[in-house]
């Protein structure tokens, strides 16, 4: 089978550092371990690339340079680009994730008599209209209509985003697809390990503002001022970079937590700096609005393959994931007090640290593998790809 892999978003660089691009980079991955030629057409190849993925064929069109409505029509123009050659090149399969501005699968669908896959991962419109800039909105709205309504499946993250997909797109075929981890790609942390007076929490992930990490600075500070504790007791290493991290860097100093900024590293780096911490957290804030949590937390799958003990919030799908008392411990979302009570408690019981971790790592192997991930995908194909058009 050859498949063709799109993303056209230049925002997702497929070699990249970012949760993002480490998803695209493990589902290419769960393709060709069922045997699948992959050809990956991208608007952005990016830099990092793994030495596993070294022969993986890619296809880049950047988009023209621009700004605004004029930058959009420019990743439009990319896409096609992309889609021509997918025509010319023929594939057995097409599996793309959602952008914006890309009407690959529909085209393909259109032309070529081959399943199509689109994956779905968040309520784009919405979320470049709250967080970015939305000038094309008619556009991007006609975009997901004809992707979605012409994919075979759509595969979508997470509850939440299944709905969107739903109600803007009643008649496509959803399938529900959380994400997965590479438990061989990350290794488990070692037990029995660790100084109770000094201690290291770690967040990883893209430093944008639903993430909550300011949160987990002020839980931190928190933790390190209780009665009869050291000053210093709790530090934070943020493992990403973004937007907000200049923000960040001034809040802990403000505060006073000892506070490391790695910047963006590849992955393969990711689990080694999890393993010099003793614990780690997904700080996940209340959704903005009174939205739903529509994130399927990748941060969250990688912890618990490093065996880490983990502090999360008790939103979105992560109640599902984890399990309270047993892989980690959920605490309320935007509350730094109970998330500083999470840390005090897990810095008074290494037992507890290493159970937590131990507990957690086997759940990652045993539920949540990025090949169960895509066998769940294509389980949901029809016999029969919808027809092409004559």
């Amino acid at each position: 089978m050859h498949v063709a892999y799109v993303c056209a978003d230049p925002g997702v660089p497929v070699f990249g550092t970012k949760g993002s691009s480490v998803h695209v980079q493990e589902i290419v991955r769960a393709w060709r371990n069922t045997g699948a030629d992959v050809t990956v057409y991208c608007a952005r190849l990016g830099t990092a690339c793994p030495a596993d993925l070294e022969d993986l064929h890619v296809v880049e069109i950047n988009p023209a340079p621009a700004d605004g409505r004029a930058r959009e029509r420019a990743v439009e123009d990319a896409a096609v680009a992309l889609t021509d050659r997918i025509l010319r090149d023929g594939c057995s399969l097409a599996y793309e994730r959602y952008s914006l501005f890309s009407p690959a699968l529909s085209i393909v669908s259109g032309i070529l008599a081959v399943p199509t896959i689109l994956e779905v991962n968040a309520p784009l419109i919405e979320e470049q209209q709250l967080y970015r800039q939305l000038t094309g909105v008619k556009a991007a709205e006609s975009v997901l209509r004809r992707n979605a309504g012409a994919a075979d499946v759509v595969a979508c993250v997470s509850e939440p985003v299944l709905g969107w997909v739903r109600q803007r797109v009643p008649g496509a075929s959803t399938v529900l697809a959380p994400n997965g981890v590479n438990t061989g790609r990350i290794a488990a942390r070692p037990t029995g390990r660790g100084n109770p007076d000094h201690l290291t929490v770690a967040f990883v992930g893209t430093l944008k503002p639903w993430h909550g990490v300011p949160f987990l600075l002020e839980a931190a500070a928190r933790a390190n001022t209780t009665a009869g504790r050291p000053q210093d007791r709790w530090r934070v290493r943020i493992i990403g970079d973004g937007p907000a991290r200049a923000r960040l860097e001034h809040l802990a100093s403000f505060l006073g937590v000892d506070t490391e900024f790695t910047g963006a590293v590849a992955p393969a780096a990711v689990p080694g700096l999890l393993h010099e911490c003793d614990a780690a957290a997904a700080p996940y804030p209340l959704a903005e609005t009174g939205g739903d949590d529509y994130f399927s937390p990748l941060k969250v799958y990688e912890y618990m393959a490093a065996a880490m003990p983990v502090i999360a919030s008790n939103v979105g799908q992560i109640p599902t994931i984890l399990d309270h008392g047993r892989t980690a411990i959920l605490v309320p979302a935007s509350e730094p007090d109970a998330l500083a009570s999470a840390l005090t408690r897990l810095a008074a019981d290494p037992d507890l640290r290493d159970r937590l971790g131990i507990q957690a790592r086997e759940d990652a192997v045993r539920r949540f593998s990025w090949d169960g991930v895509l066998a769940r995908i294509t389980a949901a194909l029809p016999a029969q790809p919808k027809a092409a058009h004559p």
